[in-house]
């Protein structure tokens, strides 16, 4: 009889590692994609990534269910990109973590206004909200949380905000990605920090999309 070989179990070990790592990039990659606007760069491996059998339509559905609020437009946020960097500076500095987050794409906008404009509702890029939304909320709160980190409670002087960067338009939705703001801390001379993914316009209004950070 022909024995069938198996791999040893420290090879096996670590092919799972492997897989573990590759499944944990794609979807660390999902926020940036979304913030920079960037078409190629978090693109799914062959075939899309799902999180569900059921089609996106359904998908989008549910999310849309478990979220409270219907909003047709951006809520807060600002009508120009300078007097939205000013005030998540005036924010940061009085520690004011509901002001800054009053700032970023919320879930109800991710799901009435943001998502279904994104690559990710069609093939071969489907990926259904609810795992989108996690893992863009997750790393744009661990951005937040450097940023109040660092920042918060000093006095902040806003000096420019440069977009030099790519801009993506998604349907009704324009994504401004590049930014990087100067601005004075007190005890250092200006200097440029990218302190969110992308800026997010719709409608006549700037909201960030993502606290994404280089801090």
């Amino acid at each position: 009889m022909t024995r069938r070989w198996s791999p040893p179990r420290a090879v096996r070990r670590g092919a799972l590692a492997v897989s573990l790592g590759l499944l944990v990039t794609v979807l660390t990659t999902i926020p940036d994609a979304c913030a920079a606007g960037d078409r190629g760069a978090a693109a799914p491996a062959a075939g899309g990534v799902v999180d569900s059998a059921l089609p996106i339509a359904v998908l989008l559905e549910r999310f849309r269910r478990a979220t409270p609020e219907t909003l047709t437009t951006l809520t807060g946020g600002a009508d120009t990109p300078e007097r939205l960097a000013r005030t998540l500076l005036s924010a940061v500095a009085a520690h004011d973590t509901a002001g800054v987050r009053a700032l970023v794409l919320s879930r109800a906008e991710f799901a009435w206004l943001y998502y279904p404009h994104t690559r990710f509702v069609a093939p071969p890029y489907e990926l259904g909200p609810e795992l989108a939304w996690l893992t863009h909320a997750a790393e744009s709160g661990k951005g937040e949380r450097r940023l109040l980190a660092r920042f918060g409670g000093h006095a902040l002087g806003f000096v420019a905000l440069d977009c030099p960067g790519s801009i993506t338009d998604e349907g009704p939705n324009r994504v401004i990605g590049g930014c990087e703001m100067r601005f004075t801390d007190g005890a250092e001379s200006p200097r440029p920090l990218r302190l969110f993914g992308a800026l997010l316009y719709r409608d006549g209004r700037y909201k960030f999309l993502s606290y994404v950070n280089d801090l």
